[in-house]
């Protein structure tokens, strides 16, 4: 009987047994809604009720259901939060050009090169070599200027891609074209990396109707052969002067041509191999000659001597040859030109007048007079006190913190902290925590006085810290700057007390992100190569010629080669009559130039001269 009415009540609702079951479920949570609302109001007439009369109170207990309820949806996160919270804007060359999206041709996804590690730590190489090169060949008391913040915002993301604990990809190469195979990557195929051959004889053709998407793929490949060969290949870009190309914007290493004839004269002139890059229609005799000059081609015609095609269908992208499907790399505009400003903000590293460098370590000047705190960033970071005490923190960012500080003594606010610390976003109490595990332990050294702190509350976005907490890197500056102002057997105490600081490369070992993009770490290898030249010279001049050895080991460990440092070296051998010494550090330079990736496999003609000239005359008094 009353599977017959479950029946007949369903058929006269005409609902399913799923619907039923909701709107049972609708009516009771409704009748324990209504009950809990009328139990409330009930409480409210009692209570004013026994309020005038009695002047007595009762306990409202239905009043907690309503409390219970209203905590509940404080914080318990809704649908329309998470949805808010987890939306992100995506930026593509699509939404400028929505006019140049085909109708009769979906849109295949592509992926960002930038997602790609080898791309992005062939990247990083060539920033690193770059700058490396600039401080390799500069005097002492010169002075990088700041990055942009730009430039700094675009080097932090990709150092954040490197550092990503991500699963390493399998990798698929596909069937080499040339003799000597060189390797770039093309794209995903189910979660393999896939390498295409870009050598000598190689021929890729990118089939689709989507020319956006055809230049964010050239794009891409011209980005994969500039920093994932280790500069084996040379791209060339063919346009027409007077119209857009396939690219909107190049590279500054790419050459730009013209006509067919010009590239092959620079592919026949170059020592590296050279890739032409054309959206252009290429004519099977200019193939051939492209062919005979070992150049090799990446273009959106179809030819039949293509090597490699990638064809777009009307839902995904497909290798032909190997009939594999495939999601492409892709590089936006706007990614492109984060790169090459990143790239020329590199460039521009060097700041001419040294009187501002002087001018920056004079406000330095007697900053380590008296100290209690020193975070040690000349090599591993530690936080040391006074005693030489090594302080040991909770948390893993608390040291990092305070590195940060101390190099943002200027301006230290909590939401630029915060950038730096995380490359995502992190809660208000995560950060909280670290700060105050901070405190926590500075306020175990009991160094200051109950009415000072060491991180001062307050209620704005700045992040004060104590005058006493200081960095290494600040005492070596001020080193510097006095003893370009005391006697020199004074200066070289000075200078000698800043280098025994230096233990290593500036945050060795530390992962983080900030020091290298804000080239942080660069000016203080700057200045550890400052103060060991300046402690070499006068030592030099002493006659110490161990005192030489010493303070120029000091910097050589930071950045090996360095040029001014290795003519210190080989005329203290010079001074003392040591021509095999002379000889020794000279072969030990040839070959750190030789096996440096951040030489150009050249000895400097400063060094060559000075070699020549000692070999040739007096080694003591040339070496004077």
């Amino acid at each position: 009987m009353s599977n017959f009415n479950s029946l007949s009540l369903r058929n006269l609702l005409n609902l399913s047994q799923q619907q039923l079951v909701i709107a049972i479920l609708l009516l009771i949570l409704s009748a324990v809604l209504v009950w809990i609302l009328s139990r409330g109001l009930f409480d409210l007439i009692r209570y004013f009720a026994f309020r005038f009369s009695h002047r007595e109170s009762f306990v409202p207990k239905s009043w907690l259901f309503i409390t219970v309820l209203g905590l509940a949806s404080i914080f318990i996160i809704s649908r329309g939060q998470v949805a808010r919270a987890t939306t992100t804007e995506i930026v593509s060359d699509l939404d400028a050009h929505p006019e140049s999206v085909p109708t009769s041709i979906p849109t295949q996804d592509l992926i960002s090169i930038l997602s790609c590690a080898v791309v992005v730590a062939g990247l990083i190489f060539e920033i690193g070599k770059r700058r490396g090169g600039q401080l390799r060949h500069l005097q002492i008391n010169s002075m990088l200027s700041h990055p942009s913040a730009t430039a700094v915002r675009t080097e932090v993301a990709l150092r954040a891609t490197l550092d990503v604990k991500s699963p390493l990809l399998e990798s698929i190469y596909l069937q080499a074209n040339s003799v000597s195979p060189i390797f770039v990557p093309l794209g995903i195929s189910s979660s393999k990396l896939v390498f295409v051959d870009i050598g000598k004889q190689s021929v890729i053709n990118i089939c689709t109707h989507d020319h956006l998407q055809s230049s964010a793929i050239f794009r891409a490949l011209i980005a994969a052969t500039l920093f994932a060969t280790n500069s084996q290949i040379k791209p060339i870009l063919l346009r027409k002067q007077d119209a857009g190309n396939l690219t909107d914007l190049a590279f500054t290493q790419v050459e730009i041509v013209s006509t067919i004839q010009e590239a092959i004269q620079i592919a026949k002139d170059s020592p590296q191999h050279c890739v032409l890059f054309s959206d252009l229609i290429i004519s099977n005799v200019e193939l051939d000659d492209l062919q005979g000059g070992n150049c090799a081609l990446v273009c959106s015609s179809a030819t039949i001597f293509a090597t490699t095609v990638l064809q777009a269908t009307t839902s995904s992208w497909r290798l032909l040859a190997n009939n594999l499907v495939i999601t492409p790399y892709g590089l936006l505009i706007n990614e492109a030109t984060a790169i090459t400003e990143l790239l020329i903000d590199v460039d521009r590293a060097l700041l001419p007048e040294s009187a501002s460098v002087i001018s920056h370590l004079q406000r330095s000047h007697g900053r380590d007079q008296s100290w209690n705190v020193m975070v040690r960033t000349l090599g591993p970071v530690d936080v040391q006190l006074v005693d030489g005490t090594i302080i040991d923190f909770e948390k893993s960012k608390t040291k990092e913190l305070l590195a940060w500080l101390t190099s943002h003594r200027a301006r230290p606010t909590r939401s630029a902290a915060r950038t730096a610390l995380w490359e995502v976003n992190v809660a208000d109490a995560t950060f909280t925590n670290v700060v105050s595990d901070a405190r926590r332990a500075l306020n175990q050294t009991h160094l200051i006085s109950n009415s000072e702190e060491w991180l001062p509350r307050t209620f704005n976005d700045q992040l004060p810290f104590h005058v006493s907490i200081i960095s290494d890197g600040e005492i070596l500056e001020s080193c510097i700057a006095r003893a370009q102002e005391l006697a020199p057997s004074q200066a070289i105490d000075e200078l000698h007390r800043g280098l025994e600081l230096v233990r290593d490369l500036p945050f060795s070992g530390t992962g983080y992100l900030w020091p290298d993009a804000e080239g942080i770490t660069s000016q203080l290898v700057l200045n550890i190569i400052t103060a060991s030249a300046m402690a070499g010279e006068l030592d030099l001049q002493r006659g110490e010629i161990e005192g030489v050895f010493w303070a120029t080991a000091k910097g050589l460990r930071v950045l090996g080669a360095h040029e001014e440092l290795i003519a210190l070296r080989m005329r203290a051998h010079a001074l003392r009559g040591d021509l095999a010494g002379v000889r020794g550090e000279w072969h030990s330079y040839e070959r750190a130039v030789k096996s440096d990736s951040w030489a150009n496999s050249q000895p400097s003609q400063k060094l060559v001269d000075l070699y020549s000239k000692i070999n040739s005359g007096s080694p003591v008094l040339l070496a004077r």
